[in-house]
């Protein structure tokens, strides 16, 4: 009788308990739902009547050719169930897409003057292509696939495996003479990455040397270059910095190596979460060292609320800098390798108490990201959001 009734206070504790888990997922999917609602209708109601999406905010970015495949991507991402895509829509948005694509595959340089981040909006340009364009866009898409593989910093630009940029992608700037590099970081070396991946391209190469530049950022004691700002194999934790090249641009600072000649730029959160991305899009699997090394640092490293290894006490308060990107990306990689816990409503819960009435969201403290931009905070919360759905 007695094992009767543990047997049986067992069984009603046990569907208690799975009855608050449902309660707070519905909870939880409920918020969700109405956050990304608001966020796509405002997005929506802000396209352009060329179907373009223009910054008000900033001018590099008033002529929709990086915000409109980044948002467009983005919106994609939302599940039908929870917003309807509205096809006239999406379809003035690859029109504008198509029409400022140039001759060589580039998007992001149709203003003469203005370069916007063409190595960036060619790469979202490609990836809402393969996925929702027509059979006709295939020339198109070839085209992108060639622009962007000949931007990557390797022999036949006169970069030779030795230099620092080797195998990376940068900013895109125009008539580099050979041998030289401009802003290379590994944001866009992400990007570019992911772009190819899902184009279909298929020669190896290109992701077998792109991985030589992901295990310099990432500190790995087989990446050792000359010149590297790097030392001891020490260095190496697992976490990724941002660039070898444009120093001021990691967020994170650096630490004394060990001697007075050297530095070790620091891992912080954001860098780490394109890394992982990135050392994915060039083929590596979860199991790899270097993905197992980046997933130690982030376990070590676990809060949401801001980019970890960036000092609170950085001048230029970074880690507030980059409150949404940081969100953005951080859910992209637990989504990618089916992170346990309770991101999910950590995360929805901070974008709940931010949303605005109209749906939007901005970062007060965001200019040097952009993300005070309302257009381009409000796509990071989307895709956010669109993570955190099962």
């Amino acid at each position: 009788m007695i094992k009767l009734r543990l047997q049986t206070f067992i069984i009603i504790t046990c569907s208690a308990l799975l009855m608050e888990c449902d309660t707070q997922k519905t909870a939880e999917s409920s918020k969700a739902r109405t956050i990304v609602t608001k966020a796509c209708q405002f997005l929506w109601d802000n396209q352009g009547d060329d179907g373009g999406w223009h910054s008000k905010i900033h001018g590099l970015l008033r002529g929709g050719q990086a915000y409109t495949p980044f948002i467009l991507f983005t919106l994609m991402e939302v599940p039908e169930s929870i917003y309807v895509h509205p096809r006239e829509k999406v379809k003035k948005a690859l029109q504008f897409i198509r029409s400022h694509v140039n001759r060589e595959g580039a998007l992001g340089l149709a203003d003469p003057d203005v370069l916007e981040y063409p190595n960036y909006s060619t790469s979202y340009a490609l990836r809402v292509m393969v996925r929702y364009g027509r059979d006709e866009d295939k020339p198109l898409i070839e085209r992108m696939k060639k622009y962007i593989l000949d931007q990557q910093f390797v022999e036949h630009r006169g970069i030779t495996p030795d230099h620092l940029a080797y195998s990376s992608w940068g900013f895109g700037e125009l008539n580099l003479r050979p041998g030289a590099v401009g802003h290379v970081d590994l944001s866009h070396t992400r990007r570019v990455l992911q772009a190819l991946r899902e184009a279909g391209h298929h020669d190896l190469q290109t992701f077998e040397k792109a991985k030589s530049f992901l295990r310099l950022l990432q500190k790995h004691p087989s990446a050792k270059r000359q010149g590297a700002t790097k030392t001891g194999d020490s260095a190496f934790d697992g976490g990724f910095y941002f660039s070898p090249i444009v120093l001021d641009a990691n967020k994170a600072g650096y630490e004394q190596g060990s001697s007075d000649d050297e530095r070790v730029f620091r891992s912080y959160a954001t860098a780490t979460c394109d890394g992982v991305l990135s050392l994915f899009a060039a083929g590596f699997t979860p199991e790899d060292e270097s993905v197992q090394a980046a997933i130690r640092w982030m376990e070590a490293h676990p809060i949401v609320e801001y980019p970890q290894g960036i000092p609170e006490d950085d001048p230029d308060q970074w880690h507030k800098v980059l409150f949404y990107y940081h969100l953005s990306v951080r859910s992209e990689v637990y989504r990618a390798l089916q992170w346990q816990g309770k991101w999910r409503q950590e995360m929805i819960d901070l974008l709940a108490a931010k949303q605005r009435d109209d749906g939007s969201f901005a970062n007060p403290y965001g200019s040097p990201n952009k993300e005070d931009d309302p257009l381009l905070a409000t796509a990071f919360a989307v895709g956010t959001i669109a993570s955190t759905m099962e």
